[in-house]
């Protein structure tokens, strides 16, 4: 939710595995109820989004979503009075093939998507037009990084997610863009290359 989800690698979508599927949405609700969302000039921990044409795209692809039979476990509709703010939302019983699932919506919220093995995790994350970034979460790291390879995007983070660092190149995949920034590959993208050819 970096900048109220408008940021290229925030989340978009979190896969999570069945068996702590309800705990984790639990957890996460309290997360979500414990922050603030308004003006910028006050306490709060998000602010709106950007402009009116960015929140009418929010609000349609939560539309879509409860027309789909999706669950939101908070949020869902626009914060009254002046201003393009919308409340943290958490949307369960949705799956790929959803507009929520499948485009960006460059707002606060997140579909949750129950998986049950990890071969059908890694599947679904990968059936996008975008490869930006992902994260694999677990305890056991040697598996997280033999997983995060079979991710199809330009960054993995293991355990941390849209960590981006200015000695690392940061680029995507797919529809994500073509080159980096960051690192000696980002740089490179600044300087002009000559190539001699001589015939002797």
């Amino acid at each position: 939710m970096i900048n109220s989800g408008q940021v290229c690698a925030a989340l978009k979508r979190l896969y999570v595995h069945e068996d702590i599927y309800d705990e984790l949405c639990q957890a996460l609700v309290v997360l979500a109820d414990g922050v603030k969302v308004g003006n910028g000039l006050d306490e709060v921990d998000f602010g709106p989004i950007q402009n009116k044409a960015q929140l009418d795209i929010v609000c349609d692809l939560a539309a879509d979503a409860k027309s789909q039979g999706a669950k939101f476990l908070t949020g869902g509709e626009p914060m009254p009075g002046k201003g393009c703010f919308y409340p943290i939302t958490l949307v369960t019983n949705i799956t790929n093939g959803s507009r929520l699932v499948d485009e960006e919506p460059f707002g606060p919220i997140l579909p949750i998507v129950k998986y049950k093995d990890i071969d059908e995790a890694i599947n679904l994350a990968n059936d996008s037009s975008c490869g930006l970034g992902g994260s694999i979460w677990s305890r056991d790291i040697n598996k997280a990084k033999a997983l995060a390879k079979t991710l199809e995007c330009g960054t993995a983070w293991i355990n941390g997610h849209a960590m981006v660092q200015p000695n690392a190149p940061f680029g995507g995949i797919k529809n994500s863009g073509l080159g980096v920034e960051f690192g000696t590959y980002g740089l490179s993208e600044y300087t002009s290359i000559q190539t001699i050819i001589t015939n002797k």
